[in-house]
């Protein structure tokens, strides 16, 4: 009788560590690059928040890096227009990805890139 305890016991204690692993997720990497590419000029002034966090400031031709832990993210990207406008962009997103901030702005086509780790 003790061993069919101990044994429902465990089987509720792995059920509920794998429920709480699945719901918190697995860690996502999100790079975002201000660097010239296919063309597209690197811009100036961008900030990046990830799920409401404080923003981050990305300077020209450098690359911004943040994990976001769960099953999907909300992406702000703000940044000022040619008659210097605020715009702000908002994207959601689910995986590993590279944003590459110039070409998403001036609305070119490949803005994301997906990578393995």
């Amino acid at each position: 009788m003790k061993i069919i305890r101990n044994w429902i016991i465990l089987i509720i204690v792995v059920f509920g560590i794998s429920i709480a692993l699945f719901s918190t997720g697995r860690l996502h990497n999100i790079y975002i690059e201000n660097k010239e590419k296919d063309g597209y000029l690197p811009v100036k002034g961008v900030t990046y928040s990830l799920n409401g966090e404080k923003e981050k400031k990305i300077r020209e031709n450098k690359r911004g890096m943040v994990e976001g832990k769960g099953r999907s993210h909300e992406l702000v990207i703000k940044y000022k227009d040619e008659n210097g406008e605020k715009r702000e962009i908002v994207l959601g997103m689910t995986e590993d990805v590279i944003i590459f901030i110039p070409i998403l702005i001036n609305n070119g086509e490949n803005w994301i890139e997906e990578f393995d780790k």
